[in-house]
């Protein structure tokens, strides 16, 4: 069971990465307009789209925050935090059934 905990707990890690990374490429064609449309960028944000984005759409009904004179997409940040939140409470609901 230690190894099903283990696993999870690595699994949710590399998915909250993996959204990192794909807000922080959501942001490069702005950022950096040559390296954003990078054929090597833009295959990388298509896997992450397609890992990414059924998750961060369930939390789109966030209205995006002004700052400044941009918008601030929410969504990303409910969905990490609620990964970590849920993440962690099935992790230590699962460590307290074996322990």
């Amino acid at each position: 069971m230690d190894a099903i905990i283990n696993f999870l707990s690595i699994f949710l890690q590399i998915y909250v990465f993996c959204v990192l990374g794909w807000v922080i490429l959501s942001w490069l064609p702005m950022l950096s307009p040559q390296l954003g449309y990078n054929d090597t960028v833009i295959q990388i944000r298509r896997f992450l789209d397609s890992v990414v984005l059924p998750w961060v759409r369930l939390f789109r009904f966030i209205p995006p925050m002004r700052v400044g004179g941009a918008m601030l997409d929410l969504s990303a940040l409910v969905a990490i935090l609620v990964l970590q939140i849920g993440g962690q409470l099935v992790l230590s609901i699962l460590a307290s059934a074996v322990g």
